[in-house]
């Protein structure tokens, strides 16, 4: 049997859990570093994950405003 498609979403959210640090800890270890506009995630539970609001128009409006400070 195949996995779930949430499935597969929680083992690709493990995977890169492993890889990049909270970014709790990224601002702390490295506070002179701004967000590039890659990957992130938080360790804290009131974050809510915007990404999957919003439309693919609104979140490339977003990162081009994000990227260009």
């Amino acid at each position: 049997m195949g996995l779930r498609k949430q499935e597969v979403d929680q083992e690709a959210n493990r995977f890169w859990q492993r890889l990049i640090l909270p970014e709790e800890d990224r601002r702390r270890l490295h506070p002179g570093m701004s967000w590039t506009g890659s990957y992130r995630w938080f360790r804290s539970a009131n974050v809510i994950d915007l990404w999957g609001y919003r439309t693919s128009a609104e979140n490339a409006r977003i990162c081009s405003v994000l990227l260009r400070k």
